[in-house]
């Protein structure tokens, strides 16, 4: 027997498409740049059969919007007032004046692109992961990869993403990923 290999096939990690992640719990670290200026903070992200829930953090941890999404509709908590609205992408557009796919973006995260709106182009690496990826008129590339372990499961996501329409950019660091407790 070779000194790296074992006869417990417990220990053997499956490989799953990141498609299958569909339950998670997650930090990423985000700055937003526009001709007003850029900000930066923090998101978690939890997400299961109920819904998703969206913490947006400051730089220094505090929680400055919740943002919930439900088969019902969507809410926007921040320091003056709530908002709701049918889905995410409505209420984040009028709120934050920000026409960000927040649907498209629970794929994006991921390294998948979004299976509801139009895909303009889709560039691959020899893994066949996405690299870059333009959709409803937004460019997105990738950078580095994660790896979130669940079991014997084993996901590889994008560990960064940059993406840009017109003069917003958006660019987003992964720090944690792991599957959502059932």
């Amino acid at each position: 027997m070779l000194p790296w290999s074992s006869d417990n096939d417990s220990e053997i990690l499956t490989f799953l498409p990141a498609e299958q992640l569909t339950e998670w719990d997650m930090t990423a670290k985000f700055s937003v740049a526009s001709k007003e200026g850029t900000e930066s903070g923090a998101v978690r992200w939890i997400t299961n059969v109920s819904g998703d829930r969206l913490d947006i953090l400051s730089p220094t941890g505090a929680v400055v919007a919740r943002l919930s999404i439900s088969q019902n509709g969507a809410s926007l908590v921040t320091d003056e007032g709530e908002y709701r609205a049918e889905n995410a992408d409505a209420l984040v557009s009028e709120v934050l004046n920000i026409n960000l796919p927040v649907s498209a973006l629970r794929y994006w995260v991921r390294g998948l692109d979004a299976p509801n709106l139009a895909l303009q182009t889709v560039s691959k690496n020899s893994d066949g992961r996405i690299t870059e990826l333009k959709q409803a008129g937004w460019q997105l590339n990738y950078s580095g990869t994660i790896s979130i372990e669940s079991g014997p499961n084993r996901y590889e996501v994008p560990r960064r993403l940059t993406a840009t329409q017109g003069e917003l950019e958006i660019r987003w660091a992964s720090t944690e990923w792991q599957t959502a407790v059932q």
